[in-house]
């Protein structure tokens, strides 16, 4: 899987540009993390170790991961809004928030609308998580726990070159094969984006 941050977010950040009035910066980039924030949550303390687990399944992404997505969008958005009363919001942070602003309606309001506007970006932003997983990773848990490990490319992307020894993080051994290639890729591709997503635009 591509790095959780900031290379998930990178990965589906330019959306809003394409879509400006369908999707929230801030509530696609929380999305775009929560399979691994709700499985560090749940398996670390239950298993001692980080694995993939009901954040990546389907039982979990429309409950947990959309549940704990909107929670996390509102807290930064209530701090950002605290952060910065007194002054302006920094240049290079104003892309995340341009339209869950600090003084966004939606903590004023908490109007039914702005709460369904959260809702779907966090979705696209779990959704997109989930689909970059399954084409950088050598597991599958997408319908977990009914299918632990299911298999939808050909058996030659799975196919493992070597593995490299387990960490106490982790809890086993880490496979290397052509979907690692494919997760430094996506990790260099979401981090270079995710920068250009931040950078200020001048104009003369």
């Amino acid at each position: 899987m591509p790095m959780t941050f900031p290379a998930h977010q990178g990965l589906i950040l330019p959306a809003v540009r394409r879509w400006p009035d369908s999707l929230d910066a801030l509530a696609l980039s929380v999305g775009a993390a929560m399979p691994d924030i709700t499985d560090s949550i749940l398996s670390f303390p239950i298993k001692g170790y980080f694995q993939q687990w009901y954040g990546h399944a389907l039982i979990g992404i429309f409950t947990l991961d959309l549940a704990g997505g909107l929670f996390l969008t509102w807290l930064i958005a209530i701090f950002a809004k605290r952060l910065f009363r007194d002054s302006d919001l920094p240049k290079y942070l104003r892309p995340l928030f341009r339209t869950a602003s600090p003084n966004s309606d939606f903590i004023a309001s908490k109007s039914r609308s702005s709460l369904n506007f959260w809702s779907f970006s966090v979705l696209v932003g779990i959704l997109s998580h989930i689909g970059f997983d399954l084409i950088s990773h050598d597991t599958n848990l997408l319908f977990y726990p009914w299918i632990k490990n299911s298999r939808w490319l050909p058996s030659w992307w799975y196919k493992k070159w070597f593995e490299i020894r387990p960490s106490h993080a982790f809890g086993r051994s880490y496979s290397v094969g052509i979907f690692s290639v494919i997760w430094v890729l996506l990790t260099l591709v979401g981090t270079f984006s995710f920068i250009q997503c931040l950078t200020p635009k001048h104009k003369d």
